[in-house]
């Protein structure tokens, strides 16, 4: 039985990790790009997604072990907001900016 316990705590562990590095990510490469860019494809402000990235990325990091149990759903809705961004902003945001045209 305590193997069983020991695998799933490694295996929330992993998800958390992978959580906070989706969340990284989509924060990071939100502060790349221009607010102009963003307004032209018709998005929300860079000053939004940042904020909202931000705080994701707090309640991220604040959800790593041991504290992460009781945060799993704030972490959840913040991993939400990455993906989206990841998805859906970030490919048209990139599309209009001067230094991906080309590629």
């Amino acid at each position: 039985m305590e193997y069983i316990a020991g695998f799933q705590r490694l295996v929330f562990l992993a998800l958390t990790v992978a959580a906070f590095i989706v969340q990284l990510w989509a924060f990071i490469d939100c502060l790349r790009f221009k607010d102009e860019n963003y307004r032209a494809v018709d998005k929300q402000s860079k000053k939004f997604w940042v904020i909202l990235l931000g705080v994701g990325l707090a309640l991220a990091l604040i959800a790593l072990p041991p504290m992460g149990m009781s945060m799993i759903f704030l972490n959840i809705i913040a991993l939400v907001a990455g993906i989206v961004y990841l998805t859906d902003v970030r490919p048209k945001v990139r599309a209009v900016d001067p230094r991906y045209r080309n590629r």
